[in-house]
């Protein structure tokens, strides 16, 4: 995986990113940080992440022009008043003054700096340097300094602030000494020449970059009102040009400053939900006092983008901001970590893959596809835990193959339609797809069936080679059938479909299914729309209409887009999580559900919730209980089984293990805590087998026999006692350890 691969997936997230007050500052002042930090009436805090950017803060938020708040979203998205920033800075510098922090005489660096023009750019450029321990010396030509500022009517405070900001700092001072020719400072590593409006340039004006303040003599530097620009504009660019003095100084180019101040653009607003009116505060005198500039400060929005923090729960809970993962995704993928030392693998396999992140983006950033890319480096690498996804992926295997079915329509060659109902809408009830074949034979004739999996467990195991070749295989089904209308049942197989085979035709059952008769079924329920669903507006109406058909009364509850906790198979990565977003989906509303996609009614089923399918009510289905992992098994045969034989006049005997006869007694606590870890009731009887045939197993003080089968990928152990050729099972649990039994 290459860095840039991670990153190209979130170019566009400006979370965390400075907001347009902090972007418009010269300064690039966290606006947002001292504001929040008036408004709590830490202002001695705010003074100092004042002093910390800005040369001469005290002077700096008088003359300043506030070019934040032309920017401020109170003004800007809103169309409220501004927030008066400037004034609120002002008052947190007069309200008294911060307790400087004890100053160290550290060894000057041995490079020496000159500046040449002591108005406010040319110190503020010598009070950054000075900071860095360079050695520096300003000339300037006037007897005092300030520059332009000296006619300042509040000039005495500004001396002030100068001299205070200077007292401990290596800056040798010499007034009255006017440079006519830069010969006169060979003595010095470097110069700065800030000698203000029309002032001396030595002739480098036209070569100046007036980003950096470079010139084609690579250790003068300009900068400042020589520059064209105003004062504050002027400190603020000091602040880069003694950035840029200091990358000559110890890599000989200056370019290498530039990188940080290009990452300080954004021009984003955030978005605002709901946010209550906040009028400006008006001033009692001329400036704030403390109190009014408290209340001003709480104006501000702490403007971010946190739409996708806010409304996905696996960001939500882990509170890491797309950069960031990405970050450490990326790194994960160049260190090759081990599973347990990786920065992310935990979150990493508990992304339900829904894509939720990105329909609620503004600038369309799928966090999930980080999570996807870093799952299939990590499969290719070899340093993934296989057993979290192993066994969708044994599910998968026996959909296509023992379960895997395609046919064109009865008594034809080809078909015009081909239904394909998913690998779990006939594991969890036969009747939902022999009954919706028989409805599409009877509108359309010519309607063949494909019984398979869309591909997707391997997709969200990160098991790219094996997905490519099930769509592979998929594509050519399609085409021996003669290229068919293909009918979904489930969303998720319609977003994989048009991901990844965008040439075929889709539609979805329920639209073909409205012309259908249906048995009038009442109740009140809240329709839960899948995650996949999201952005399928017909399908969400078909769904709608049938519900109403069927004399339901619906809500106006609206899961926009939410995963019930199913997608990217996250239940044996972290299932702690995977109960907290089933449970959140459960209690966004006190009516039962009514869902068009098996997994979520699963979800919801496991978890206490009641929930219909919608199927049940289009053909009068009963309702049944949850289906167990074997009975998903069983019945996916038995509907490949009644298909053939009812359509195609085919038999079908499914292939029998050898265990398959054993008699199991599971009591209902243990079969939960089975379905939980994804133990079927063949594992169980497979382990037993075994043991009974090799005699591996041991027997207990209580007379119970203890065994374990080592599969692929966990090893399954069973607690059990045998009674009459009935296996009475106690206890069943697994884990992930491959144990050693080398003798010593």
């Amino acid at each position: 995986m290459e860095r840039e691969e991670v990153f190209e997936l979130v170019k566009n997230c400006y979370n965390g990113e400075p907001a347009t007050c902090i972007a418009a500052c010269p300064f690039h002042l966290d606006v947002k940080s001292v504001l929040k930090k008036i408004y709590k009436g830490r202002l001695e805090a705010a003074q100092q992440e004042m002093h910390k950017t800005l040369p001469f803060p005290a002077m700096i938020c008088e003359i300043c022009p506030a070019p934040c708040e032309e920017y401020c979203q109170r003004s800007t998205v809103l169309h409220e008043e501004t927030i008066s920033i400037r004034m609120s800075a002002q008052a947190c510098m007069q309200a008294k003054e911060k307790k400087e922090r004890q100053s160290y005489k550290l060894p000057p660096l041995p490079q020496r700096a000159v500046v040449v023009g002591a108005g406010p750019v040319g110190l503020a450029c010598a009070l950054y340097l000075s900071r860095k321990r360079y050695p520096v010396v300003v000339f300037d030509k006037n007897k005092v300094w300030g520059g332009s500022i000296c006619t300042h009517q509040r000039f005495p405070v500004y001396e002030a602030e100068f001299a205070k900001k200077f007292e401990s700092l290596d800056v040798d001072f010499r007034f009255g000494e006017e440079i006519t020719d830069l010969y006169q400072l060979d003595e010095f590593d470097v110069i700065f020449i800030a000698t203000g409006k029309n002032g001396e340039n030595f002739g480098l004006l036209d070569s100046c970059d007036t980003e950096l303040g470079t010139t084609e003599i690579k250790n003068v530097f300009l900068g400042g009102e020589l520059l064209g620009m105003s004062c504050v504009e002027g400190m603020a660019h000091a602040s880069m040009a003694a950035k840029a003095i200091e990358s000559y100084i110890q890599t000989g180019s200056a370019e290498h400053a530039n990188i940080q101040w290009e990452k300080m653009d954004c021009k984003k607003n955030a978005p605002h939900h709901n946010v209550e009116p906040a009028p400006h505060i008006v001033p009692a005198g001329d400036v704030y006092s403390v109190e009014e500039a408290q209340a001003e400060a709480g104006r501000c929005m702490q403007c971010d983008c946190e739409e996708c923090m806010k409304d996905c729960s696996l960001l939500a809970k882990y509170k890491k901001k797309p950069p960031r993962i990405a970050i450490d995704v990326a790194q994960d993928g160049m260190t090759r970590n081990s599973v347990s030392s990786a920065c992310i693998t935990r979150e990493t396999w508990s992304c339900n893959l829904c894509g939720h992140c990105a329909d609620v983006c503004g600038e369309n950033v799928n966090i999930g596809d980080v999570f996807e890319l870093s799952r299939k480096d990590r499969v290719k690498s070899g340093n993934y835990p296989p057993a979290f996804h192993g066994y969708w992926l044994k599910e998968m295997e026996q959909a296509v193959s023992e379960s895997g079915l395609m046919r064109p329509a009865p008594g034809e060659t080809g078909c015009d339609y081909v239904f394909f109902p998913g690998c779990r809408l006939g594991a969890s009830n036969p009747d939902y797809v022999l009954a919706s074949y028989d409805a599409l034979l009877k509108q359309y004739k010519k309607t063949g069936v494909i019984l398979d999996c869309c591909g997707i467990p391997a997709l969200w195991a990160g098991e790219e080679g094996r997905f490519s070749e099930h769509v592979e295989r998929l594509r050519k089904s399609w085409e021996e059938l003669g290229k068919p209308v293909v009918i979904y049942a489930c969303t998720s197989c319609r977003r994989t479909f048009a991901r990844f085979l965008p040439e075929v035709s889709l539609i979805s059952l329920y639209e073909l299914l409205e012309k259908e008769n249906m048995p009038s079924v009442g109740g009140t329920f809240s329709i839960f729309d899948s995650c996949s669903a999201y952005g399928m507006g017909e399908v969400r109406e078909a769904v709608r209409k049938l519900a109403d058909k069927a004399g339901c009364e619906t809500t106006d509850y609206e899961s926009n887009g939410k995963c019930c906790g199913f997608g990217g198979h996250i239940q044996l990565a972290n299932p702690e999580f995977y109960d907290e977003v089933a449970m959140e989906r459960i209690e966004e509303s006190d009516f039962p559900y009514l869902v068009y996609c098996v997994n979520c009614r699963e979800v919801f089923q496991s978890h206490g919730k009641a929930s219909k399918h919608i199927l049940d009510m289009v053909f009068g289905l009963e309702e049944k209980p949850l289906t167990s992992l074997e009975e998903k098994r069983n019945n996916n045969l038995q509907v490949k089984q009644t298909l053939m034989e009812n359509y195609w006049a085919e038999k079908f005997d499914p292939e029998k293990e050898e265990w398959d006869d054993l008699q199991i007694e599971i009591p209902a606590d243990v079969l939960v805590d089975m379905e939980r870890a994804l133990i079927p009731a063949g594992d169980v009887k497979k382990t037993i087998w075994l043991n009974e045939k090799n005699c591996e197993g041991y027997e207990n003080e209580v007379g119970e026999v203890v065994c374990r089968m080592v599969g692929e990928y966990l090893t399954c152990w069973v607690r059990y006692k045998k009674e009459n050729e009935i296996y009475y099972i106690q206890e069943v649990y697994s884990h992930r350890m491959h144990i050693r039994e080398d003798e010593i």
